[in-house]
């Protein structure tokens, strides 16, 4: 089988937890589907990167379309207009389109595309005025468009079935994961270092991870800071970067006590290997947000091993179950409680916290993930394929070649 992949929409480091998401399913396709085909539509931001990272497989080309996709109108005229025309002479199976959109002109080929959440209908005010134009025109016509839906939660799901017309049986849950990179823990010295490095610190922190979308409801973290009876020496580190719910952010840390605002610590990006040290040297992870298609920090958070409190909200309790500490959306008095907590907790009632959460976070692998969206696309595969005379199997490239990059026009 032929199985093409839309990845016009993802500009690395850009687009936050869908960039992880086919960043994650791409590493194990290929293993897992090594007799069939996988054509990769990219863009001048994301070519380079998926030639690094998928280099060692036969099974794999990527198509540099020759659109830049930072300009957002630019790419969905492309997807729109070019790409067709260019799925059409790739003879596919399938396409999927793992970025809430596809192409809605010319359906060539039977078509799955991922809708990650309804974000943009329950939380308008998230969007440029530009963004939100554009998700209310694309994304119910992606969905009616589509021939299956995949959606990263049974949350996202209800959502999906509630704003728009789609049978609930179209619309299939595949739940995210965590890379298990995040369950290897550094050394307590390697750990110090990184925090001293980051922070110029050494003291005690909590740890919140959130571009500052409105719907993050970061100021509630804040406000809770600065309500905590244990503070002590306590820092508050956010990791995110500035978005259109900063000035409420920001507000809030302006109205703290000098002496708590100075212990307020803003990051807006860390590599990797930073990220899961964070995660490690934490006193506990607080996640404040209001809506999630997934949550995916949560997860890491509990791979990770560091105590976790968040918001008893959205799609959040699929993934922490009974695992972490909750708190009511958006009560900041709700949240000082349950952080006084998880900071009250002995060893063995920390230790206990951690080892549950672990095990429950074992549950969530991007092998899982990425077979069960090959199952999907395999079916709608079989679409394309019904009273055709062509092998839907497709051979591959000879074994230990480099993915081929071929430019569109070329």
């Amino acid at each position: 089988m032929k199985i093409g992949i839309n990845a016009l929409f993802m500009i690395p480091g850009e687009v936050g937890g869908t960039e992880t998401y086919l960043r994650k399913i791409l590493a194990e396709l290929p293993k897992l589907a090594p007799e069939h085909e996988l054509v990769i539509f990219a863009n001048e931001e994301n070519r380079n990167l998926f030639a690094r990272e998928l280099a060692e497989f036969s099974n794999v080309s990527i198509i540099d379309t020759k659109v830049k996709a930072t300009s957002r109108l630019k790419r969905i005229m492309h997807e729109q207009f070019v790409l067709p025309k260019v799925v059409a002479a790739q003879n596919l199976d399938v396409l999927w389109n793992p970025g809430n959109v596809c192409p809605l002109l010319k359906h060539v080929c039977p078509y799955v595309t991922t809708i990650h959440d309804m974000q943009y209908v329950s939380h308008p005010e998230d969007f440029t005025k530009a963004g939100l134009f554009f998700m209310k025109t694309f994304t119910p016509k992606a969905i009616a468009k589509s021939d299956a839906i995949i959606t990263i939660s049974e949350f996202s799901r209800q959502e999906i079935v509630k704003h728009s017309k789609v049978k609930v049986d179209r619309v299939h849950v595949v739940l995210s994961a965590v890379s298990q990179n995040y369950k290897e823990q550094f050394d307590l010295d390697f750990i110090k270092e990184r925090k001293l490095a980051l922070l110029h610190s050494s003291d005690p922190y909590l740890l919140v991870i959130a571009n500052s979308y409105p719907h993050k409801s970061i100021e509630t973290a804040v406000e809770a800071f600065g309500k905590l009876n244990s503070l002590g020496t306590m820092n508050l580190v956010i990791l995110g970067r500035p978005r259109l719910g900063e000035a409420a952010v920001q507000s809030a840390i302006d109205s703290l006590p000098e002496s708590c605002r100075e212990r307020v610590i803003r990051l807006h990006y860390v590599v990797e290997s930073d990220l899961r040290a964070l995660y490690q040297g934490a006193a506990a992870f607080v996640f404040p947000s209001k809506y999630e298609g997934f949550g995916l920090p949560v997860l890491e958070a509990m791979q990770a091993g560091v105590p976790v409190v968040a918001s008893k909200n959205a799609s959040i309790p699929e993934v922490g179950g009974e695992a972490i500490e909750y708190f009511k959306a958006g009560d900041s008095e709700d949240l000082v409680a349950a952080i006084n907590k998880i900071l009250n907790k002995n060893d063995s009632q920390r230790d206990a916290q951690i080892e549950a959460q672990k095990q429950r976070a074992a549950r969530f692998t991007w092998e899982n993930t990425a077979k069960q969206t090959l199952d999907i696309l395999f079916d709608a595969g079989k679409l394309c394929n019904i009273g055709n005379k062509r092998n839907p199997i497709n051979k591959p490239k000879d074994k230990g070649a480099a993915p081929l990059i071929s430019t569109l026009g070329n």
